[in-house]
């Protein structure tokens, strides 16, 4: 019987490798190939040396390999694009995953090195910009590098009336705060070189370009120029 065994073949599509995660306190058990195939990450650790089999992790519910630091619902959410071939293309298309969880596999994807779903989430993530609140896309975009969304954001909070708050300086970082708080003011120190957006003159006054006031006129404000400078975009 063992030798018959082993002159059988193992078909090259439909017979497949698992591994077994312990996330949390559940127990995942999943092809291995999808992880070699999208992640650099999962690939350098499954050639690792193997040692007996009893000892190897990951082939057992017995013996899984343990992620820490990664929580039950995170993991579900980056399988759930990753075993979906759909999303795997990175082409935006429709899902069932809310914002928290894009949120969730654009940690994971990218903490792992999951280039497809990582495009996938920052696709579907930015599809969904009148959701998010301008601080945290720029949370996001610093935690996570994703650098095209950073100008986008900062302009929103620039030429919004109100000013940053401590719990949003505390958020997005205190050093982020300051340089924002910095183009809104340089912004209005430099007045008299901008055309203003009302009246079509070089104005000096503060009734054309005020910027920390509820002034209408702040959401009219060309920051571009001066957030590039000042955050090296």
């Amino acid at each position: 019987m063992t030798s018959s065994t082993n002159r059988r073949s193992k078909h090259c599509k439909f017979y497949t490798t698992t591994v077994t995660f312990l996330v949390e306190d559940c127990l995942f058990k999943i092809p291995r190939e999808p992880l070699e195939a999208e992640s650099i990450v999962f690939r350098d650790m499954f050639l690792l040396p193997q040692g007996d089999k009893d000892t190897v992790e990951g082939l057992s519910d017995e013996n899984p390999v343990v992620l820490p630091g990664v929580s039950q619902d995170e993991f579900e959410q980056l399988l759930t694009v990753l075993l979906s071939r759909k999303h795997v293309s990175g082409r935006c298309s429709e899902s069932d995953l809310d914002l928290d969880q894009w949120v969730s596999v654009l940690k994971l994807s990218t903490m792992w090195e999951f280039h497809a779903p990582r495009i996938a989430a920052i696709i579907h993530i930015d599809s969904l910009d009148n959701m998010i609140d301008p601080i945290d896309k720029v949370v996001l975009a610093m935690q996570y590098d994703i650098k095209e969304w950073l100008l986008p954001a900062l302009l929103k909070l620039a030429r919004r009336a109100e000013s940053i708050n401590i719990e949003e300086g505390r958020r997005m970082g205190f050093e982020t705060a300051l340089k924002l708080a910095s183009v809104r003011e340089k912004f209005s120190q430099e007045s008299g070189r901008h055309r203003c957006h009302n009246c079509g003159a070089k104005c000096s006054t503060s009734k054309c370009l005020s910027v920390g006031t509820r002034d209408p006129a702040t959401k009219d404000l060309d920051f571009a120029p001066v957030i590039r400078s000042t955050f090296d975009l």
